[in-house]
C-alpha cells in the first residue's frame, strides 16, 4: 500500500533507492526518480528551515510577535518561536474554514475552491475563531502555524512563497522534481 519514494545514502552515496505507487491511480501511472512529488507537510519543515535562513540574514527574530507582521493580529503575543514550534495556541484552519466555502463540503463531495493562505487570515480576522489555548502553554501541531509564517516568508522577501523556495532551496539543492503546490498546480 505504500505510494512514495524511499532513497538511502550514506557519505553521499545511494545505498537503496525504490519507488512504488502511481502518480495518478486513475491513470495508472508509475512513480519513478523523476517523479514530480508535492511535498505537502513536509513543507513545514522547508518552513522552518526558510525562517532560520531569515533569523541567519537577519530579517526576522525568533521573538517576533505576529502583529509585527499583521497589524491589530486578533490573537496577541504569540511569536515566530512558538509557531515554528506548534505552541501559539492559534486555532487551526483545517477545522474553523471546514464549514465554509473551501475544501470538503459535509457530502464529502469536494467544490473545487481551495483556500489560499491569505483566505485562511482573513477569517482569522473577519471571524476571530476561538483560540485552542493561551500562547506557549503546551504543544499542538496545527497548520495555521505555517501558513502565516509562509505569509511572513513573502512579506520579508518579496516574493511568493513557492517562488521563495524555488530560489533558495530547491534550485540550488538541485532538487528539480520538487515543488510548494499553487492553484495552478
Amino acid at each position: 500500500g505504500f505510494n512514495g519514494g524511499i532513497l538511502i545514502a550514506k557519505n553521499g552515496a545511494v545505498i537503496y533507492e525504490e519507488y512504488q505507487g502511481m502518480t495518478d491511480i486513475g491513470k495508472k501511472d508509475t512513480l519513478t526518480g523523476n517523479t514530480p512529488l508535492h511535498i505537502a507537510s513536509t513543507s513545514k519543515t522547508f518552513t522552518g528551515i526558510a525562517v532560520l535562513r531569515l533569523v541567519q540574514e537577519g530579517r526576522l527574530s525568533l521573538n517576533d510577535t505576529l502583529d509585527k507582521f499583521f497589524p491589530r493580529f486578533p490573537y496577541p503575543g504569540i511569536t515566530i518561536k512558538m509557531m515554528l514550534c506548534h505552541r501559539s495556541g492559534l486555532p487551526n484552519y483545517v477545522h474553523f474554514m471546514s464549514n465554509l466555502k473551501w475544501g470538503i463540503l459535509p457530502n464529502k463531495k469536494w467544490n473545487k475552491q481551495l483556500a489560499t493562505n491569505q483566505d485562511v487570515l482573513k477569517i482569522m480576522y473577519e471571524k476571530k475563531p476561538d483560540r485552542a489555548f493561551a500562547p506557549d502553554i503546551r504543544f499542538n501541531y496545527c497548520n495555521t502555524n505555517y501558513v502565516l509564517l509562509a505569509l511572513i516568508i513573502e512579506k520579508i522577501s518579496g516574493v511568493s512563497y513557492p517562488d521563495y523556495m524555488q530560489q533558495k532551496f530547491f534550485q540550488p539543492l538541485q532538487m528539480k522534481n520538487s515543488f510548494v503546490f499553487t492553484l495552478k498546480d
